[in-house]
């Protein structure tokens, strides 16, 4: 029997899941303690949903699902679908630290 693949993921659902999944290890989050921060923003979810919208097995997100994610990372909509600040440390490495993604220094 042939498994069916996973349907593609939409490019703009793919970009924005990959941006929340780059703030979220950026932050050191974990799944769940996103799932909980989003849950308390207004918009409930389970680790599981975001571990499928990370893998892929899910290809499209709700808008309800980027707003309370934008909410919980301080962001704006907008920077939730467009470049923004970098998804690594979100413009603000820690203190004494040099971001390798973005090369952004922290403030001493």
């Amino acid at each position: 029997m042939i498994r069916p693949e996973y349907p593609p993921a939409a490019a703009v659902s793919a970009d924005v899941i990959a941006r929340i999944r780059a703030y979220r290890i950026g932050r050191r989050m974990s799944a769940q303690k996103l799932a909980d921060a989003i849950t308390a923003a207004g918009y409930p979810i389970t680790r599981a949903v975001i571990s499928n919208q990370e893998t892929g097995r899910v290809g499209t997100i709700p808008v309800d699902l980027v707003v309370a994610a934008a909410q919980v990372f301080g962001l704006s909509i907008a920077e939730m679908f467009e470049g923004g600040p970098c998804p690594t440390c979100a413009g603000r490495p820690p203190a004494g630290f040099t971001c390798k993604a973005c090369g952004t220094e922290a403030d001493r």
